[in-house]
């Protein structure tokens, strides 16, 4: 067994795409590291890795402010007591906070630090420090690295997000395993924040459901509960829709693959993603994609090869790229086996061994 490292996450629970790489991590590397994982508090994921037999123990973060000043140290304090109980060589830590958390342990203890950032919107008050922090930065995308100055440029390593696409095209999946509406399925898989625009979904869906009948708009994603308004904002919106009753709303979904099956074309119109990991899943399973192009998305999909991509907030594109896919058979087929190639480049196993690369970079050996 190799050098034990802590894997710190920012939720207990499966929030996002983020968690996910995170788990498919810290369950695979245990040939090569001995992991133990802390969260802030108890949920979904933490349940993941302890099913999985992965030692995970929560310890709550305060918000990172100066009037909490107390409950912050009371933090770092149990954090260093798990990393000297667990005698740790390296420090994971997956996003900001984990980080904050994560780094001062480490420079206290001399221990190496590494930040996987996947956001790539700056944080003008904790970017300076959290690089001063972390031994290295793994970013998520080209688009994620540009967060950063010119200085710090030399700590960063791009790693894609890795996603397990022998899971995904599983043959015992299909589309019947969920109940879907007759006709064809235009599928969104996003959690429901305002910047994954929702809104511009049901925009191209009524554009193009006027003259496809048979095409159904199905919503994917548990609601934001930062933003409620947002979330009933939407449901008004469907409610007056003219076409309501071909537009569902399915909530979070622990395994999205029988929605792919059923799926034909994916829709992506967020401004600014990261990354775009529901691209690579759509793709892995065959489905042609429409995304705007921003972010980390053009580094995924090839524009009229595995998709379409289109100027972000721009319903009306959207809506055309989606017409294009349902009144073109040959070409939705076509793109669809390019996207299952290109999909393999993502693959789990590659991305698994980018980050042991970055770990051992770090620990020097």
């Amino acid at each position: 067994m190799g050098k034990n490292i802590l894997a710190i996450s920012n939720f207990g629970d499966f929030v996002g795409g983020g968690e996910r790489s995170f788990f498919d991590v810290i369950y695979r590397i245990g040939q090569h590291f001995s992991p133990v994982v802390v969260a802030p508090k108890d949920g979904t994921l933490v349940d993941r890795f302890q099913m999985n037999n992965i030692y995970a123990e929560v310890i709550p973060f305060s918000k990172i402010r100066p009037w909490f000043f107390l409950s912050i140290l009371e933090s770092i304090q149990n954090l260093k007591k798990t990393v000297e109980e667990a005698n740790v060589s390296l420090i994971y830590a997956n996003g900001s906070r984990p980080t904050f958390y994560g780094g001062l342990v480490g420079r206290i203890l001399k221990i190496p630090v590494v930040w996987h950032c996947r956001i790539s919107e700056k944080d003008r008050w904790l970017d300076f420090v959290l690089s001063k922090l972390s031994s290295l930065i793994i970013v998520n995308s080209r688009a994620t690295a540009k967060r950063f100055p010119e200085q710090i440029q030399k700590k960063i390593r791009i790693i894609h997000n890795g996603i397990d696409t022998h899971w995904l095209r599983d043959e015992r999946i299909c589309r019947d395993q969920v109940q879907v509406p007759d006709g064809r399925i235009l599928l969104v898989v996003a959690r429901v924040s305002k910047w994954k625009r929702h809104d511009l979904a049901l925009d191209a869906f009524e554009e193009v459901a006027e003259v496809h009948p048979d095409l159904h708009l199905i919503l994917v994603g548990a609601k934001d509960p930062f933003e409620p308004e947002w979330w009933n904002y939407l449901q008004k919106r469907t409610i007056d829709s003219l076409y309501t009753e071909r537009i569902h709303w399915i909530g979070h979904i622990d395994d999205v693959r029988p929605w792919y099956h059923a799926a034909s074309i994916l829709l992506l119109p967020s401004d600014n993603e990261p990354f775009g990991r529901v691209l690579v899943e759509a793709m892995a399973c065959g489905i042609p994609v429409v995304a705007t192009r921003g972010g980390g998305v053009p580094e995924i999909v090839r524009h009229e090869k595995d998709g379409f991509l289109v100027s972000m907030g721009n319903r009306h594109e959207l809506a055309a790229a989606v017409r294009t896919l349902l009144e073109n058979d040959a070409t939705r087929l076509k793109m669809g086996e390019f996207g299952k190639e290109r999909a393999k480049e993502f693959g789990i196993e590659s991305h698994l061994r980018a980050i042991i690369d970055v770990f051992k970079e770090a620990i020097g050996f």
